[in-house]
């Protein structure tokens, strides 16, 4: 009976002292840095949103889209695009460009690095960045030139080839006015640029308004 009476007492001296200490602290979960594909294809670190753009342009827009979901829910203001890309779909890269510029609508702060090539549709993307946030690396290349058919085994009526070049010329010169809205090229030069399909040295390309700066 003694012993029980003493086990008791420990059993309630132990329930007095855990109410009666202080909560026990822990250190803050440092900031998520989500990787949300495993191709790191986009992340956040330090409150900056990063997306990395290698390869074609091609399935960037839903990735893209996904991406600033997940820079929203983070609270990102700063969004920072590394590209090296020979481009690709027209229509991705009108869309992309279209999402970059919505953001900066916003607020949000997109900056373009660079390194290697925006081509075709990724010189719509490079030259869509926040204006004094548009790098290129010393070495880099942008390129512009008309659309592109591809076609295989096609037989076509002369018909069908004036209307396919009627819409064709249509989507180039939509291409054309976008773009020349964020460089210093007019579109009528532009276009000319885009017939010759002309090859863009980095320091050009900061004369012509696809970048503002040289990354050394």
């Amino acid at each position: 009976m003694g012993r029980l009476k003493t086990i008791l007492m420990v059993l309630v001296l132990g329930v007095v002292l855990l109410a009666a200490s202080p909560p026990a602290q822990y250190e803050p979960e440092p900031p998520p840095y989500p990787v949300v594909s495993q191709s790191y294809h986009y992340w956040v670190q330090n409150g900056i949103g990063y997306y990395m753009l290698a390869g074609d342009v091609i399935g960037e827009f839903d990735d893209f889209v996904v991406a600033l979901q997940i820079f929203e829910r983070y609270h990102v203001k700063k969004i920072v695009i590394y590209l090296n890309s020979p481009g690709g779909s027209l229509f991705e890269g009108l869309g992309f460009a279209q999402l970059m510029i919505e953001q900066r609508s916003k607020g949000m702060l997109v900056e373009v690095r660079c390194y290697g090539l925006a081509a075709s549709a990724a010189a719509i993307i490079l030259a869509c960045g926040t204006p004094g946030h548009r790098y290129i690396a010393d070495s880099s290349f942008v390129m512009v030139h008309e659309l592109w058919v591809f076609k295989l085994f096609s037989v076509q009526s002369v018909s069908q080839v004036e209307k396919e070049a009627k819409v064709m010329r249509k989507l180039q010169n939509a291409m054309i006015q976008m773009l020349s809205r964020h460089i210093k090229l007019s579109p009528e030069e532009l276009k000319r640029r885009c017939a010759e399909e002309t090859w863009i040295s980095a320091q050009q390309a900061i004369e012509w308004g696809f970048a503002d700066h040289l990354i050394q």
